[in-house]
């Protein structure tokens, strides 16, 4: 999938807006949820139904070795929800960017703080309860490789206590400057290397959800286009 960030120039200041768009894809094609099936390097056939996650602590360091921290940094993204595939930065320096960092999921602090509002909402189907947090990652579909009657497969991905934390640090050296920053997701990358038959389901935090994340993170690298 494309996590794209485009940069949005108000006139000429020091400061500028960066909008973040998401594009999901699929061994570079769109993902669509649902109707179309893909394969995998292990030849699992499968269709997916939802594929939700959380960015969170977005951060821009720039050339000079400054750092821009987004405030009350939690994003949902849920490709079923068109809206959600973006969200706005503001008053961002206009000097050159040389890495973009984020989050994937929703780190320990933010977990116990009691905040329940906006993305954080409990509605949105991404939050356990007080002593699991929320859910990282929500990956769902369907495939023949599945032992299950349904052939259903489901990876909730969390956990945020010591031994059980899941979240990912991203960080992506940008080598283009003043270019669209377009930040590939490949859910390929992640189930490429996923044995539905073996592994058709984790639904809680602890040691398989952890190497689940540890997957899942490579599906995250800078892409430019030509």
């Amino acid at each position: 999938m494309f996590l794209i960030v485009c940069l949005s120039f108000r006139g000429i200041s020091e400061k500028r807006d960066i909008s973040v768009s998401v594009y999901p894809t699929f061994n570079n094609e769109k993902l669509i949820l649902n109707t179309r099936q893909y394969i995998t390097t292990q030849k699992d056939t499968l269709s997916l139904s939802t594929f939700k996650f959380y960015i969170s602590n977005v951060a821009i360091e720039f050339e000079d070795g400054t750092v821009y921290k987004e405030s009350k940094s939690q994003h949902l993204i849920d490709v079923d929800i068109e809206e959600s595939l973006k969200f706005q930065l503001n008053d961002i320096s206009n000097k050159n960017i040389s890495k973009v960092m984020f989050t994937i999921g929703i780190d320990s602090l933010t977990n116990v703080s009691g905040n329940l509002e906006g993305d954080l909402d409990p509605a949105l189907g991404m939050y356990w309860a007080w002593n699991s947090g929320y859910i990282n990652m929500k990956l769902e579909g369907k495939s023949s490789s599945c032992t299950s009657v349904k052939k259903n497969f489901q990876y909730h991905i969390g956990g945020y206590l010591t031994k059980q934390n899941a979240c990912q640090q991203i960080v992506l050296n940008v080598s283009q400057k003043n270019a669209p920053i377009v930040i590939k997701v490949d859910v390929a990358k992640w189930m490429d290397r996923v044995a539905l038959k073996d592994t058709p389901s984790i639904m809680i935090p602890g040691a398989k959800a952890i190497a689940m994340s540890d997957w899942y993170k490579e599906m995250f690298s800078l892409y430019y286009e030509e």
